[in-house]
């Protein structure tokens, strides 16, 4: 079964051990995550990885929680759920809190749309990274995302539709 999508080109990825980093959009913090454990990942950008292994590629859905992350995320999901994606495993959803303080009905939204995955992690808001590149210190919700994956990727895990 071939990888396709009407959302995202695809590229032939290498067998790798990593977990890809697939944006949902741009701006979606892929390169944040993938600095945060540059080991564990490979950044796809914004295309979808098809690898020629039997077990296919580990991604991840990479988005910001504002209205128009959320629904490129959802727009992905819905690709991945009617078996566009063959092979390829998808492992879950990182979404990246755009503020402070999130509004309660992107709050209940990010939920909705992340109920739809196999798993998903929220990820702080990181004060000054929008001026400062990235950050010195990463907060604790990185580190956990980068012990599940990679409990994840060694287990084999991840959902074929």
């Amino acid at each position: 079964m071939t990888v396709k999508s009407d959302l995202l080109p695809v590229f032939d990825a290498p067998a790798t051990d990593r977990v890809w980093l697939v944006a949902a959009h741009g701006g979606a913090g892929c390169t944040t995550i993938y600095r945060s454990a540059p080991g564990l990942y490979a950044d796809a950008g914004r295309a979808l990885p098809a690898c020629a292994t039997p077990t296919g590629a580990a991604m991840v859905l990479c988005a910001m929680g504002t209205s128009r992350g959320l629904e490129s995320l959802r727009a992905l999901l819905s690709e991945w759920s009617s078996g566009q994606y063959g092979p390829t495993r998808l492992l879950g959803v990182a979404v990246t809190t755009p503020v402070r303080r999130v509004p309660r009905a992107l709050h209940r939204s990010r939920l909705l749309v992340c109920s739809a995955a196999p798993a998903s992690w929220r990820l702080p808001w990181i004060a000054g990274l929008e001026l400062d590149g990235l950050p010195e210190r990463y907060p604790h919700a990185y580190a956990r995302l980068a012990q599940d994956l990679e409990k994840l990727r060694v287990e084999g895990q991840g959902v074929r539709r």
